[in-house]
């Protein structure tokens, strides 16, 4: 299982981060500890 987030930065700058997992919530976990430091996901999708 793939996990992107679309990520939006402080500046409102947004970028992706992804990462896989044997489950949903692992590729999740995974993928949030990528997020840049204040920056927030805004939206998930799954490949």
């Amino acid at each position: 299982m793939k996990v992107i987030l679309t990520v939006e930065a402080g500046n409102g700058e947004l970028s992706y981060v992804d990462a896989d997992g044997g489950t949903y919530e692992a590729a999740k976990a995974a993928a949030e500890a990528l997020i840049p430091e204040g920056s927030k996901a805004i939206a998930i999708r799954t490949d």
